[in-house]
């Protein structure tokens, strides 16, 4: 690989993380918060943009290979987070600090802190910050970086999988990441004021209009949405489910084109999935809960869009409702949002292909037996990238699982929550008392395997593979 070329690249990205790290910094004066909190931020992003200053001039410019692309795309992620780490090592252990800041930045939201209302105004805002700017992804921020170069740039942002085809709103790359983000923008400014309106405080409200953008979960309060009111309950559920949704569809949408609406295969399944787990948890939650359809649209809309958001203790449900919760984990949001997850697409075109596959067997051999969705033929290498990375995604889970149970002592239902929860993005889990107590071993294993579930599995095992390094 071309270090030099690689190095350059890196360095300009830390420079612009730089100035998203001192935001949060004007909180501590805003709330006159214990000074060392404006150092940690300012020390934070001095960091940042020393390193990546250090590293610009040290290197090169020009357009980098696919496995040089899928390098950066995993190196880029991993120096975030461990920049994005140091503000939350004052207050947490280490190996935590790492962990949750893991856990933002890939909208995952499993945390370590037990009491996050203990915690400074500032810490809680770069939490959820952390959340909405990995919600679309961080390495959309090389295209800024290195926008002269369409095909570095197409590559940074392919190499994120979950991407839906940015072509499909401009022929311009760097146009689409633009649209995308205000869009993004535009619907967090939107939910900012409806939960104003609805007597949140201010900072609440953006602090939770971060997190449920961004499909991210992480809240204020430990409780989180439990004592606050039904209004506010039911708008983020509706917010929840728009997470979860395709942002080219909402960006048309919003451009008054309504199509998708009534044509996307992949739309249509998701609020399926919602509707469906929604009249399962509203059954089984009747008896249980006081609220039982706002608590079953929640958790539903939560679950479904991976953002982890509850209203109450979800292992309350019945052991099947816990198997099918499990497989909504694995499912996920929409390709194209900021969800977790296989991705409901996928999963629509693993079952076509199913179906395709039986339907071969009453065929003849010469008869036309393809894939298609929204009337568009699935190509044979999308089907093989798909199957691989289901391939990917099972076995990546499983071995997860039984490292925890050997290291935690888990039940296999707990594990196997834990591993799906952390490769899909997710955040709840079944299992018995709380992450903060496992080992170090433990939170880094799922601290890789949120970053794995993000980026989906095959930019992190290319890095693993020795051609790379050879070339």
């Amino acid at each position: 690989m071309n270090k030099r070329l690689l190095t350059g690249i890196l360095g300009r990205f830390l420079q612009i993380y730089a100035l998203l790290i001192l935001l949060p910094a004007g909180l501590t004066l805003l709330y006159s918060e214990n000074p060392v909190n404006f150092y940690l931020f300012v020390g934070s992003s001095a960091a940042s943009l020393i390193i990546g200053t250090a590293m610009t001039k040290y290197g090169a410019t020009g357009e980098p290979s696919v496995q040089e692309a899928m390098f950066l795309t995993v190196a880029g992620w991993i120096l975030a987070i461990i920049i994005g780490a140091l503000p939350l090592a004052y207050y947490l252990p280490t190996f935590d600090a790492f962990f949750e800041a893991a856990s933002g930045l890939t909208t995952t939201g499993i945390s370590l802190m037990a009491n996050p209302e203990t915690m400074p105004n500032s810490i809680l805002m770069w939490r959820s910050f952390m959340q909405w700017i990995g919600g679309l992804g961080i390495l959309t921020f090389f295209i800024a970086v290195i926008r002269k170069s369409g095909g570095v740039s197409q590559r940074l942002f392919s190499a994120e999988a979950h991407k839906t085809d940015p072509g499909s709103i401009r022929p311009s790359l760097l146009k689409s990441v633009k649209d995308l983000w205000r869009v993004y923008a535009f619907l967090t400014t939107v939910l900012i004021g409806l939960l104003v309106a609805l007597e949140m405080p201010v900072f609440d409200a953006v602090v939770h209009a971060f997190s449920t953008l961004s499909t991210g979960g992480f809240s204020t309060q430990a409780e989180s949405f439990a004592a606050l009111t039904p209004e506010i309950q039911a708008l983020m559920t509706i917010f929840m489910l728009v997470g979860g949704i395709n942002f080219v569809i909402i960006y048309r949408v919003l451009k008054a084109d309504y199509r998708p609406l009534a044509e996307n295969t992949e739309l249509k399944a998701y609020l399926a999935m919602f509707f469906v787990l929604a009249g399962i948890l509203v059954y089984d939650f009747m008896g249980k809960t006081s609220m039982p359809l706002l608590d079953g649209l929640f958790q539903s809309a939560a679950f479904v869009s991976s953002t982890g958001f509850s209203t109450l203790d979800i292992s309350i449900t019945m052991p099947a409702v816990q198997l099918i919760l499990l497989a909504v984990l694995f499912t996920g949001g929409s390709l194209g949002s900021t969800s977790g997850g296989f991705k409901t697409f996928r999963a629509v075109a693993m079952i076509k292909l199913l179906k395709a596959r039986l339907r071969s067997y009453s065929l003849p051999k010469s008869a036309v037996n393809a894939v298609k969705i929204d009337g568009e033929l699935i190509e044979n290498s999308a089907i093989k990238t798909m199957s691989v990375l289901f391939f990917a995604w099972i076995t990546f889970a499983f071995i997860v699982a039984i490292l925890l149970v050997g290291l935690e002592g888990y039940s296999f239902k707990g594990a196997i929550s834990v591993a799906f929860s952390s490769l899909g993005n997710m955040g709840p889990t079944f299992i018995e008392g709380s992450l903060i107590e496992a080992s170090v071993a433990s939170k880094i294993l799922i601290a890789v395997s949120m970053v794995a579930g993000r980026l989906e599995m095959l930019p992190l095992l290319a890095v693993f593979n020795t051609k790379i390094f050879n070339d």
